[in-house]
């Protein structure tokens, strides 16, 4: 499954190594505190808004193979 290696906004494409590590952490939680995140981009080298939305993205298809709602556990 293809979990797009473009960023938002930009269209600037994530490397292979950083999808990588990406999907590594995805595999350990699923939701990221905004430090962390912060974080995760800072060893990545990447934008903070490009971790986030591919985190955003990850997450909805993930919870639509579980057979969930995008939108679920939001208020």
């Amino acid at each position: 499954m293809d979990f797009s290696n473009k960023a938002a906004n930009n269209n600037i494409p994530l490397s292979d190594e950083v999808l990588e590590v990406l999907e590594s952490q995805f595999n350990k939680v699923k939701t990221l505190h905004s430090t962390d995140l912060e974080i995760i981009a800072a060893e990545l080298g990447v934008r903070d808004n490009d971790v986030k939305m591919w985190y955003t993205n990850r997450l909805a298809a993930w919870r639509r193979s579980q057979g969930l709602s995008d939108c679920f556990g939001q208020l």
